[in-house]
């Protein structure tokens, strides 16, 4: 089989851990910032443990507006990326949604510059039209289907059709803190404040996360989290799911118990949602991430569902 001479990027939205990072094939990823109370434009890392992201999620929820995320500068990647072009390295990017952030097209001003530079080497960017582990696991894809022998140009092809069947699915605590961060629209968080209601959504094509439907408490959320993923998913034999979360720890290894139970898939891995993408998420999100039906208008999923939330009532 041709072996291909290009390394795959994410950037530091997509929760990739150093060990999903080594384990899958990730050769690295673009570093965006945060700023905190006490300090400002601080590297976001995908390295903290548990208890360093227990301590962070406790401050953003006492401190919602001290924290805030920024993309990195064009001259920072341009010299990330030509550290590689030395090396005699093409370049794969998965990057965080355009719709959501800076960081895509600072990338591709970035590969502009770089590549007038080295003309013999070649950056290609896919923009995921996803965030944190939606983006980590295009990846993850995109890693994969180098090792099977696609040349950069059929990966990124590659992966424009294969990220419509990318989904997300989980109960979320706070739906305003999600929607006063633009990750939803404020007309949908109306609900968000109700007592031990659930919004549950999954990724719209336009690359945030539309709330589908909404259930009473955490164990029915998750209940319905697990047959919304047997109705969506696909090749769940050949599938590695992984379930994240956002200080839910607990809850996200129940679920991830669930899926194991219910659906038996290759394998599921439950994941830390690092600070980049937590800080728009807020505290208190359960999600799973993996394939399955093709995403148009969501219609589809509506209606699925709210007819899984019905029949658990």
């Amino acid at each position: 089989m041709e072996k291909h001479n290009y390394i795959i990027l994410s950037d530091a939205a997509s929760d990739l851990s150093p060990e999903l990072r080594k384990r899958f094939g990730i050769d690295g990823y673009i570093q965006t910032y945060i700023s905190t109370p006490k300090e400002e434009d601080i590297p976001s890392r995908l390295d903290m443990s548990d208890a360093e992201l227990d301590a962070f999620y406790a401050a953003l929820k006492s401190n919602k507006n001290g924290y805030k995320t920024s993309a990195p500068s064009v001259d920072e990647v341009v010299l990330y990326f030509e550290s590689f072009f030395k090396q005699g390295n093409d370049i794969l990017t998965v990057s965080l949604s355009s719709k959501l952030s800076a960081t895509y097209n600072v990338i591709l001003q970035a590969k502009k510059i770089v590549c007038e530079k080295y003309p013999e080497r070649k950056a290609v960017i896919v923009d995921s039209l996803k965030y944190s582990l939606g983006s980590g696991l295009l990846a993850i894809k995109a890693s994969e289907l180098r090792a099977q022998g696609l040349s950069i140009d059929e990966n990124a092809k590659a992966l424009d059709r294969i990220k419509t069947t990318l989904h997300h699915m989980g109960p979320i605590d706070d739906l305003f803190w999600v929607a006063s961060k633009g990750r939803i629209s404020h007309a949908k968080a109306f609900f968000g404040t109700m007592l031990g209601v659930k919004p549950m959504g999954d990724f719209g094509p336009e690359g945030m996360v539309t709330v589908l439907g909404k259930a009473t408490g955490i164990e029915k959320a998750l209940k319905v989290t697990v047959e919304y993923i047997k109705k969506t998913i696909k090749s769940e034999k050949e599938q590695i799911i992984l379930v994240a979360h956002t200080a839910r720890r607990k809850q996200a290894q129940t679920l991830a118990q669930l899926i194991e139970e219910k659906i038996k898939p290759k394998e599921v891995m439950v994941c830390n949602i690092y600070p980049m993408s937590g800080i728009n998420a807020g505290p208190g999100i359960v999600a799973a991430f993996y394939y399955g039906t093709e995403i148009t208008d969501l219609a589809y999923e509506k209606q699925i569902l709210n007819e899984i939330i019905v029949s658990k009532s």
